[in-house]
């Protein structure tokens, strides 16, 4: 593949990964809810993904990650 435009050595591989458990979750979620109605599987699914990713980058990050102090003056 020596023809790619970028290496995939640079890719962040454990973003994926969670991003691509992410959806898979959001998926299984949205289409239990929405007992065989392909549509409303979909939204379903969109709904829960920007809740859940909300949830990961921002909520849990504020969460591991406290704001720094303020240095004295």
């Amino acid at each position: 593949m020596p023809d790619l435009p970028f290496d995939l050595a640079t890719v962040d591989w454990v973003t994926v990964a969670i991003y691509s458990g992410i959806a898979f979750l959001s998926a299984i979620i949205g289409n239990a809810i929405a007992l065989g109605n392909r549509f409303a599987g979909a939204v379903l699914t969109a709904l829960f993904f920007a809740i859940f990713y909300v949830l990961w980058v921002y909520w849990l990050a504020a969460l591991v990650f406290p704001p720094a102090a303020t240095p004295p003056v």
